[in-house]
C-alpha cells in the first residue's frame, strides 16, 4: 500500500523512482516507525514514516502530514 501511494505521488510530479524501500524501525529500537528510502536518477531521500500515519492512510485516501513529507523528499529528488 505505501508503495502504491508513494508511487502515485512521484507520478504526479513527474518522477519515475528507480527504488522504494522500507525498513522497520523494530530492528533497530523504534517501535511504531518505518524509514522509507526513496531512490531516482542516483539521488537518495529518506522519510520517517510513523505507524499512525499509515494506519490514517489506510482508513482514508490520503494524511496529510505523510503526504507533505513525501513531497519534499521527492522534490529534493528532483533537483
Amino acid at each position: 500500500m505505501l508503495h502504491k501511494y508513494v508511487s502515485g505521488l512521484a507520478e504526479q510530479k513527474r518522477i519515475q523512482l528507480s527504488g522504494i524501500t522500507v525498513v522497520e524501525g523494530c530492528g533497530v529500537g523504534c517501535l511504531d516507525v518505518y524509514l522509507l528510502h526513496l531512490a531516482s536518477a542516483g539521488r537518495l531521500a529518506d522519510v520517517l514514516v510513523h505507524q499512525s500515519e499509515l494506519d490514517e492512510l489506510q482508513n482514508g485516501p490520503s494524511c496529510e502530514r505523510l503526504e507533505f513529507r513525501i513531497k519534499a523528499a521527492l522534490s529534493s529528488l528532483s533537483k
